[in-house]
């Protein structure tokens, strides 16, 4: 080997050295048959069958090479052949050392690659080679150690990685689908529970808002102090078996705006809706208690004293159909002809009775158009005799604003009476009221008689009972009774129905007009005026005889 202390030297000595070695290397390579270099090719690392070749590491301090500058004497041309140590060599040598001149030449101009002089500095070749293979094998174990699953050593291990990841691609996908079924189910069973709630919760406040019972109409005496809250009102209402629910009760109450409850007693019935209990509750209760009612009696506006026996004997007030009443018909027309309860109503109600006609006026009933048409309440301890008396109450409570009235205009209670119950039945409307009115005091104050058919008809016993209207257009005008208005003047022996306080109302206050006739369409009811009485027999033949005859 070269001595790398050596920096200057002659070129002499150097060429003899360097040919000393390849005399050396010559004699050893016809000694020695150099092996194939296929020989020395490493085995592949792909190669399974041959066990690897451990390389024991060692430690070699190998300073980078570098190529000696060399300065060389300028050669003299008579200067004399180097000597030769050995001149027996062959030609073949001479060819060598011509063409090692060559090349040291060549790699001293350059001075950047070192040139390879022998096996002995290829072999340190190789060791930097082995060198370098086995620091880069250990680094790549290190790699291993830190991440295992970035190497692929051979394809065994490929693919036994691919199917470790197949496996855990599988585990992750079948973890993926049972999570998502779990997730549905929990998902349907939450809207089963809050569909669930909200259904029992609309049923709850559905049946909550409907009546306890539908069907029981027996009302009771509730006291519902000062200074209750809905919510207390409620928790009553509930302990007293009049409602299903209090909380509802509050809630609907709320819900509904009703929220000016006043304290008293209130008669209540199971049967009664939310709503009708918070209006009560709204309009407010007595300071006592007053008896429950058991039903209702209807009596519409325009009925006489016959139809109204037969209304007391109907619980208008109850679902059921045909529900009666204690109370019957007999009984109740038997009452309002006893002259010892009329005069003990004349007494009690003196105003409305100052002009109440005698039994012997010829009158059909004295008490006929009395009872005022309206819903009355009655109780366990109601009789016919407290039933017609609060029927008589209400007419006395209806006239008592216009009794002053009535004597202003020179007429008396019955008078008024009289001529109201005829304008219920002739007309329909207000207008219609007041111009009917209007009209028969024209004949009345030009001598005419007020020429009704409904008289005629109460007298034969006819009005409120189902007629044809050929029967109401040919009636008998010469009847012998005080009711017929065709033959007797003024306002007729009495009332001949129940009359509203509309029409009461148009009799005190009747409508300005000319006329002096009227008619009304025996299909629509429409009343049709006229002043005169060719006119009034042109609208006779259109609305009445035309349309019966047809």
């Amino acid at each position: 080997m070269v001595d790398k202390e050596t920096t200057e030297f002659s070129r002499g000595s150097f060429k003899e050295k360097i040919l000393r070695q390849l005399e050396e290397n010559a004699a050893k390579q016809a000694e020695t048959k150099f092996p194939d270099p296929e020989d020395f090719e490493r085995p592949s690392r792909s190669d399974s069958e041959e066990p690897e070749r451990k390389i024991e590491p060692r430690k070699v301090d190998i300073e980078p090479f570098k190529l000696p500058v060399f300065d060389f004497p300028a050669a003299d041309e008579n200067e004399e052949e180097p000597f030769v140590e050995n001149e027996n060599l062959s030609e073949e040598g001479d060819s060598l050392r011509q063409n090692l001149d060559g090349v040291v030449s060549e790699e001293i101009q350059n001075q950047d690659i070192p040139p390879q002089f022998s096996r002995s500095e290829s072999k340190v070749q190789d060791e930097k080679i082995e060198q370098e293979q086995f620091s880069e094998k250990k680094e790549s174990e290190k790699m291993v150690k830190h991440q295992p699953s970035r190497r692929i050593n051979s394809p065994s291990k490929k693919t036994s990685s691919s199917k470790k990841n197949k496996n855990k691609n599988k585990n992750k996908k079948k973890k993926k689908v049972t999570a998502g079924k779990i997730i549905a189910v929990i998902v349907v069973l939450l809207v089963l529970v809050v569909g669930g709630t909200g259904w029992y919760g609309y049923n709850f406040v559905k049946s909550g808002i409907q009546p306890l019972d539908s069907k029981n109409a027996t009302a009771k005496s509730i006291n519902i102090p000062a200074g209750s809250s809905s919510k207390q009102i409620g928790e009553i209402l509930q302990r007293q078996s009049i409602i299903k629910n209090g909380m509802v009760f509050q809630y609907y109450t709320k819900f509904k705006n009703y929220s000016e409850f006043k304290s008293g007693y209130y008669n209540l019935a199971p049967n009664m809706s939310l709503s009708t209990i918070a209006s009560k509750l709204e309009e407010g209760g007595t300071e006592k208690p007053v008896a429950p009612t058991l039903g209702k009696i209807l009596v519409p506006e325009g009925y006489t004293l016959t139809q109204i026996a037969k209304a007391v004997t109907v619980n208008s007030g109850s679902n059921e159909k045909n529900a009666k009443t204690p109370f019957s018909e007999a009984d109740f027309m038997k009452t309002v002809q006893d002259p010892t309860f009329i005069a003990k109503m004349v007494k009690a109600y003196p105003k409305l009775f100052a002009s109440l006609p005698t039994k012997d006026s010829g009158i059909k009933y004295q008490l006929e158009g009395y009872l005022f048409p309206a819903t009355y309440d009655y109780t366990k301890s109601s009789t016919v005799e407290s039933v017609i008396e609060n029927m008589i109450q209400a007419a006395n409570t209806q006239l008592t604003p216009y009794y002053d009235t009535i004597a202003q205009k020179n007429l008396t209670v019955n008078e008024v009476l009289s001529l109201a119950a005829l304008v219920e039945k002739e007309a329909n409307n207000d207008d219609d009221r007041r111009n009917v009115a209007g009209t028969f005091y024209n004949r009345m104050n030009a001598g005419m008689t007020l020429g009704s058919n409904l008289s005629i008809l109460y007298a034969e016993g006819k009005l409120g009972e189902k007629t044809s209207l050929s029967e109401d257009a040919n009636i008998d005008t010469n009847l012998d009774s005080p009711y017929n208005l065709y033959t007797n003047t003024g306002f007729g022996p009495g009332p001949v129905d129940s009359p509203s306080l509309s029409s009461i109302k148009a009799v005190l206050d009747p409508a300005q007009n000319d006329y002096f006739y009227f008619v009304a369409d025996v299909t629509t009811g429409k009343v049709y005026f006229a002043k005169t009485l060719d006119e009034q027999n042109a609208n006779v033949q259109k609305y009445v005889n035309d349309k019966i005859s047809s």
